[in-house]
């Protein structure tokens, strides 16, 4: 085995290291080497081109070449299956570096092609591929001290570009630094919304704090990279003067000055012009007509605050589809379920638009047979935003042309069908009065466009841009390519004409139609005529003494000039100087022929660019609207959904429902009827609610069908009730996953104290608090004293919320009795004794209802008898007020007296007995009047507290009084 390493494969070493160093480990570079794409790599158990071969499929060589003790190994694949690899490649989280090869007469040279990474790889396909985004993102993590102030603040900047439509968001937030999940909730919210494929990050914090901040943000992609503030590229993000180059160079030179969320929001800036870069260097084309950015920070944007979005399941974990986005989302087309998606998780309160999609709604439902045309015709159009990207990369196949001509004929068709609907017209055009024509124009400009310049039907089956099957080119675009075409048809016809001549010299009638003489055509070789080594005897036979002069359409040949060349032991090869000509000159013009048409075809595609991009665009957004739209309509009437209804002028946001459903669980669950409740809070005097009831009764799914139909309002849909009125919210605070969020590290409780610090510091009177089960990660009195301090806190700034609890100790708090604003409320669930069973009834009714029922939700799940008895015998023991009524004591003074409840404030288990008319007042004989002092009716049940109270108060005489509700105590005066 040679110990020399060719130029070849040490250049390739060479640069693998070179862009390793830059990109990371998982950097794989594709080189050009023929007709083929080569990777090399050292021959090792763990070495990289082994991990890549195994995720594409690939065959490894030995080279019989060693690079010191290392043996070197070789993978390849076809040029033209370039994009097939590379899509292979990134989907497993690598980065492909592609050289390409260059022939100038004998010297060939190699040079960079383009870097693609997961995040910056737009692939040629359109139709096949099941993904809808690629999100690339920067995060920007910076320490500060604000001005006059010694406590630390961490303002982290977020940019994101989506290089399938090539729009990009910023997000800039600031809080006081504490390493707690609640400081990075905003983030994980971004991280949660976009699922980014790539993710960059640019700190000078140590790299276990990154980490730990990457894993509170939920960041799961394979490609991350980290990249400190002060390397040289980020330390010029933060230079102004770079700063302004990189934005007047992508948005023109007014941006920078016009665009003040630029200089309001300096790392998201400094973040976007980092990420900005880094596509530039994967690819240049990347960031053209890339557009403006949208910011984040806008005033009118809901917070959803706690991971809300996936505390109430609106959007999927781990890669699951049982969500509520991805339930409600029936858009027809790409782009419709990209703009449901950023409208269900962007959530809004602003009600002007709001009512504008309300009302949209209301029209699609009341022209319904509009949401069952655009389901039909919508499934047919393609991602044209998809496509608009690939237009800009010049990685638009002739078959997405096809697509595209085909998607604008059927936007034209359902723009025809809206004709007599200008309402319907404007709306999804977002102009007035003239939106009908501005889009018939527009379609019939772009299909009079690609017409005039392609046959479209012959683009259908091409997808590659190097090799065209057939001559897409309409006549007269190029004359240079017309006179190819024209030359390479007549040199066709002369090869057709000499094979018919050949065929009808061994014909043997008129009749006879049999294709004696064949043609014969390899990749590498020019295209021949072969026939049997018999037929080739026969045919030399009948022309040996022949010297007739052949014409076939001007190519002239003698017969007596024609050969035969052997090409196989069965088959020889017609030889004539004219017909080799011919022949030559067939194979050398396709090769020109599809240089020409690349070249043409990519000018075409220039100036379908320069002129027709920005009313692509508008169709694309016209669909999207248009898909959104009958998405919500469509949804409203086949699950029967209300619509919501604004009371703008209420002084506070709230929430009036009647037969609120859960909009997942009525179709999970088939078992039963799915139970409505009506509820209200925000108004009518209630602003909180406790909810209480027996596990498995519904509370925690009717706290998410509240939330969720909250959201889906303020995303413009109509919601699961009968009713809905209500006042916008402008956050969301939620509490509902309780679990101890293990691979945070951190403890349930310490999540918990996390989240209601943010909920406690932030929410306001316009803010929804929704929780489960809160304090439950403690002993049970911290807990009771923190839940009742929360609760004082909301209700003192007036929240909304609702809160569903085990905790029945707090009924008896002075401090929550204060709370006139927040009810008590329970699922009702009931016992069935006669079949031993719990019956569900999930309605909500006012009051706490039954404490005790963990154990009967146990006997319904049949735990042991043995166990149940024991279990119910320590609760009878430590907790006597669920007791039957059987196992209460008599009172020590009269045995006909049995000691139960607190005869005032019948809450508490009795304790002591008190004498109604006191014993200090009886005689000798213990007779007070006509009453002996221990007479049942004197005697009276009371808890500890309920006594000392009446004995503070010695002046008030008590009395036992009959009324038509049994006996009551009241003061003797009343």
């Amino acid at each position: 085995m040679s110990t020399e390493t060719p130029s070849l494969i040490a250049e390739y070493l060479q640069l693998s290291q070179q862009y390793a160093s830059t990109y990371g480990q998982t950097t794989v570079l594709l080189m050009q080497v023929g007709a083929f794409f080569e990777m090399y790599g050292l021959k090792k158990a763990d070495g990289l081109i082994n991990d890549v071969c195994q995720l594409c499929q690939l065959n490894t060589s030995d080279k019989k070449i060693c690079v010191g003790q290392d043996s070197v190994v070789m993978a390849g694949f076809r040029d033209y299956t370039l994009d097939k690899y590379i899509s292979k490649i990134t989907d497993g989280g690598y980065t492909a570096v592609v050289y390409v090869q260059e022939k100038n007469g004998k010297t060939i040279t190699r040079s960079l092609h383009a870097i693609y990474s997961p995040g910056t790889y737009v692939s040629c396909e359109t139709d096949s591929s099941p993904q809808i985004t690629n999100n690339i993102m920067c995060i920007w993590l910076e320490v500060v001290k604000p001005f006059r102030s010694n406590k630390e603040n961490l303002i982290y900047g977020v940019s994101v570009v989506n290089i399938f439509t090539g729009k990009s968001q910023l997000f800039e937030y600031e809080c006081p630094y504490y390493m707690n999940p609640t400081t990075f909730d905003e983030l994980e919210r971004c991280v949660s919304v976009f699922s980014p494929s790539e993710v960059i990050v640019v700190s000078s914090l140590d790299a276990p704090i990154i980490n730990t901040v990457l894993q509170y943000a939920g960041v799961q992609c394979n490609s991350i990279h980290r990249v400190a503030s002060t390397s040289e590229k980020a330390a010029n993000c933060a230079k102004q003067t770079y700063i302004r180059h990189i934005l007047t160079k992508f948005f023109g030179e007014e941006s920078y000055a016009v665009c003040e969320e630029f200089n309001n929001y300096t790392l998201a800036t400094q973040s976007f012009c980092y990420l900005s870069d880094f596509i530039q260097e994967h690819n240049p084309s990347l960031v053209n007509k890339i557009a403006i950015p949208h910011f984040n920070n806008m005033s009118t944007r809901m917070v959803l605050a706690n991971h809300t979005l996936k505390q109430l399941n609106m959007i999927s974990e781990n890669g699951q589809n049982t969500c509520v986005s991805a339930f409600l989302n029936k858009c027809r087309s790409p782009m419709g379920r990209r703009l449901f998606q950023d409208q269900i998780t962007n959530p809004t309160f602003e009600e002007k638009w709001l009512n504008v999609e309300y009302d949209a709604i209301g029209v699609f439902l009341e022209n319904y047979h509009f949401v069952e045309l655009f389901r039909q015709q919508l499934t047919s159009v393609k991602d044209i935003e998809k496509i608009l990207r690939q237009l800009v990369l010049r990685k638009l196949y002739p078959t997405s042309i096809y697509h595209l001509y085909n998607s604008i004929y059927t936007i034209q068709q359902m723009n025809v069908c809206l004709y007599e609907n200008p309402n319907i017209c404007d709306y999804l055009t977002e102009r007035s009065g003239d939106s009908y024509l501005y889009i018939d124009s527009i379609c019939s400009g772009l299909i009079g466009f690609l017409d005039s310049n392609l046959n479209v039907e012959l683009c259908k089956s091409i997808q590659s841009l190097q090799s065209f099957e057939q001559n897409i080119i309409r006549p007269g675009i190029s004359s240079e390519l017309d006179d190819m075409i024209q030359t390479q048809n007549t040199n066709v016809a002369i090869l057709n004409g000499i094979q018919e001549y050949f065929n009808r010299r061994l014909a043997k009638d008129k009749n006879d139609t049999t294709e004696y003489v064949k043609k014969h055509e390899t990749e590498k070789s020019c295209v021949g005529l072969q026939l049997t080594k018999k037929r080739a005897t026969t045919l030399k036979d009948s022309i040996k003494a022949d010297n007739t002069m052949v014409d076939i359409l001007g190519a002239k040949f003698k017969l007596s000039d024609v050969k035969f060349v052997s090409v196989s032991t069965s088959a020889d090869e017609i030889s004539i100087p004219v017909l080799d000509s011919i022949t030559r000159s067939i194979y050398k013009l396709n090769d020109e022929i599809d240089e020409k048409i690349t070249i043409v075809y990519n000018q075409i595609l220039t100036n379908l660019e320069n002129i027709w991009y920005s009313n692509i665009d508008v169709l694309g957004k016209y669909v999207a609207r248009a898909d959104v739209i009958q998405s919500k309509a469509y949804v409203a009437k086949t699950y029967n959904y209300c619509k919501p209804v604004i009371q703008p002028d209420a002084p506070k946001s709230f929430v009036d429902a009647d037969d609120l459903r859960h909009c997942l669980i009525e179709h999970i669950q088939t078992n039963e009827l799915y139970v409505t409740n009506d509820l209200h809070i925000g108004c009518k005097s209630r602003d909180g609610i406790l909810l209480y009831g027996t596990n498995a009764v519904g509370k925690t799914s009717l706290i998410r069908a509240l939330g969720i139909s909250v959201i889906l309002a303020q995303c413009g849909m109509y919601v699961p009730c009968s009713r809905f009125i209500y006042k916008p919210y402008t956050a969301i605070y939620s509490r509902i996953l309780g679990n101890d969020n293990l691979f945070k590290g951190l403890s349930t409780f310490a999540v918990e104290m996390s989240e209601l610090r943010v909920i406690l510091k932030m929410a306001d009177c316009n803010s929804l608090v929704l929780g489960d089960e809160v304090c439950s990660g403690t002993e049970t009195e911290s807990a009771l004293s923190i839940f009742v301090t929360a609760l004082m806190q909301l209700y003192n700034k007036k929240v909304s919320f609702v809160f569903a609890t085990h905790f029945h100790e707090i009924i008896k708090f002075d401090e929550v009795k204060q709370l006139d604003t927040m009810v008590l409320a329970h699922m009702t669930v009931t016992f069935d004794r006669e079949n031993d069973c719990l019956i569900y009834d999930r309605k909500l009714k006012m009051g706490p209802g039954n404490r005790m029922y963990g154990l009967e939700v146990c006997k319904s799940l049949y735990l042991e008898e043995e166990f149940l008895t024991k279990a119910y015998e320590i609760r009878n023991k430590y907790f006597p007020e669920n007791r039957g009524e059987l196992a209460h004591n008599t009172a020590v003074y009269n045995a006909k007296k049995v000691r139960g409840f607190c005869e005032m404030c019948k809450e508490e288990l009795a304790e002591e007995t008190h004498h109604i008319f006191q014993q200090k007042d009886a005689t000798e004989d213990g007779f007070i009047g006509s009453f002996h002092k221990n007479h049942p009716a004197n005697l009276m049940s009371v808890c500890e507290n309920c006594h000392d109270k009446i004995h503070a108060q010695p002046t008030e005489q008590l009395v036992r009084k009959k009324t038509t509700k049994g006996y009551k105590i009241q003061n003797k005066s009343h």
